[in-house]
């Protein structure tokens, strides 16, 4: 268990193995939820690339897609966008 004390403008400090031991940096935002009695819980926020990352996923795992499926699929791109770009059409 950790003491923290509130500052003059209401902040505090997070002692820096917390920090460490969760990634926390300058700038993270944590959401605090009331649990009442003065309990308080500190949950981070994942990031929004973070949340898009998740869906991703997800939605290539329940689609089945592979990551040889997306290479693949990634070249065939390059050479219809490398045709369109620079490829004279007669």
């Amino acid at each position: 268990m950790t003491t923290l004390q509130i500052r003059s403008k209401g902040t505090i400090t997070l002692p820096a193995e917390l920090r460490r031991k969760y990634n926390w940096e300058e700038g993270e935002i944590l959401t605090a939820i009331d649990l009442g009695d003065g309990t308080i819980v500190l949950k981070s926020q994942p990031s929004e690339i973070d949340k898009i990352s998740s869906r991703l996923a997800k939605s290539l795992k329940e689609e089945r897609v592979t990551l040889d499926d997306l290479l693949t699929a990634l070249d065939e791109e390059r050479k219809t966008i490398y045709q369109e770009l620079y490829v004279k059409k007669e």
